[in-house]
């Protein structure tokens, strides 16, 4: 599954759509009901180093990027900014909770958990 997400990644860096993988987040569609169990509880998001990632079950939508020998997996790249979402200055990763933390408004919130504890052990 990793691959054919990475792969649409790399065609959606060749056609300018995104520059890192984190300004992505892959559509997913799964035609594989034991590909979806063996994933459930795994952050694929986390996995293919994007932003985020959805997961829809059904049949491959027009225009999605497959691979002949991973069958039931298709992927569409979307920007993470389309989908609302806004880089974190510290991880650089989009998230819809950059800002939410009053005192680092320009991270998301797990960022600014990590610098309220940094400056809690007096290294911030």
């Amino acid at each position: 599954m990793r691959r054919v997400i990475t792969g649409a990644l790399e065609i959606a860096r060749a056609e300018k759509l995104i520059g890192s993988s984190l300004e992505a987040v892959p559509m997913v569609t799964l035609d594989d009901a034991a590909l979806e169990a063996a994933i459930a509880d795994v952050d694929m998001a986390e996995m293919a180093i994007t932003s985020d990632l959805v997961i829809k079950h059904g049949k491959a939508p027009e225009g999605a990027f497959t691979l002949d020998d991973v069958k039931g997996v298709a992927v569409v790249v979307e920007k993470a900014e389309d989908r609302g979402l806004v880089k974190c200055a510290r991880s650089w990763r989009y998230t819809a909770d950059v800002g939410r933390d009053t005192e680092f408004p320009d991270v998301s919130a797990r960022d600014a958990a990590v610098l309220h504890e940094l400056k809690a052990l007096g290294r911030l």
